[in-house]
């Protein structure tokens, strides 16, 4: 059973709607399912798993909309970080709605403790790109996906991963084998189609390879702190540093070793091949099935 919670321009379920409400609103919901599965339980039905994606919406750009309760209220002191800056009541801005939305979360996480779920349930917070209300231009692609926030809450099911922090390049795509790593396989496995390793898992930092295409821009592959562009055709190969160069300006490619350009290059032929696999599959249908035809 799958439910998205999420904004509606036409309800009330709207941009920047605040998390506080929104937050109570899914608790409610979750507590009510889990004691229709109890009771389900109890009279001989079989536990179905829940499915629920939530979005926090009140840290979203502009970070200004808050509640009047809010704007009153104490806040702490967040002055360090944004005095003398260019563009500092955006930064302040964003800091204490980034606080309201924690805040909420946390209230809502000890909610879910206190109601037995947190028990019997795994919590992924992940962010789809970063925004940083410092600079003048607030989605510059590279630098917004250099370190997005995320955390996967799963008592009593991490074992030696618990508290484990990782520095190194990930992606979205890493959750669902993550997940299926920290759940268990059922017997037999079960039919999935994508790529990514458990986050689970330590990899030597450097060592674990993202493919991270914009459709916009040109296809990379992030391993450690460095983005190697390419695209699909052409030899054309730029490395840069992603924490030291977000504008891509000193290409690190040409300084590299034989062995280290080939193994870049290696790498490009893998991306290469897993994007036209897919391209493939989409253009066809045919993301899950086993071999693709084509019947006319």
């Amino acid at each position: 059973m799958a439910t998205t919670l999420c904004w509606n321009r036409k309800k009330w379920f709207v941009w920047q709607k605040a998390d506080s409400g929104l937050l109570v609103i899914n608790g409610d919901m979750l507590i009510d399912k889990t004691n229709e599965q109890k009771n389900g339980i109890t009279n001989g039905h079989p536990k179905k798993p829940l499915f629920v994606t939530h979005y926090t919406i009140s840290s979203h750009a502009p970070f200004k909309a808050r509640p009047t309760w809010y704007a009153n209220a104490p806040k702490p002191d967040f002055s360090a970080l944004y005095e003398g800056e260019k563009n500092a009541q955006d930064i302040k801005n964003y800091l204490e709605m980034r606080h309201f939305t924690d805040l909420h979360l946390g209230k809502f996480m000890d909610r879910m403790e206190q109601q037995g779920i947190l028990n019997d349930t795994i919590v992924v917070i992940v962010g789809d790109h970063g925004q940083a209300p410092e600079a003048d231009v607030t989605n510059t692609h590279e630098e917004s996906v250099t370190r997005v926030a995320g955390a996967i809450i799963a008592q009593g099911r991490l074992g030696n991963a618990t508290g484990m922090v990782i520095e190194d390049a990930v992606e979205q795509y890493d959750i669902l084998n993550t997940l299926a790593d920290i759940t268990g396989l059922p017997k037999g496995g079960f039919v999935q189609n994508g790529v990514g390793r458990s986050l689970k898992r330590k990899v030597p930092f450097g060592e674990r390879v993202v493919f991270s295409n914009d459709p916009s821009r040109k296809m990379s592959i992030v391993r450690g702190h460095q983005r190697l562009r390419y695209d699909q055709v052409t030899a054309s190969m730029m490395l840069h540093d992603t924490e030291a160069d977000y504008a891509m300006t000193r290409d690190l490619f040409p300084g590299l070793t034989a062995e280290k350009q080939v193994e870049w290059e290696n790498w490009r032929d893998y991306g290469r091949r897993v994007t036209a696999y897919y391209t493939k599959r989409w253009d066809e249908n045919c993301l899950l099935a086993v071999n693709c035809t084509t019947t006319d």
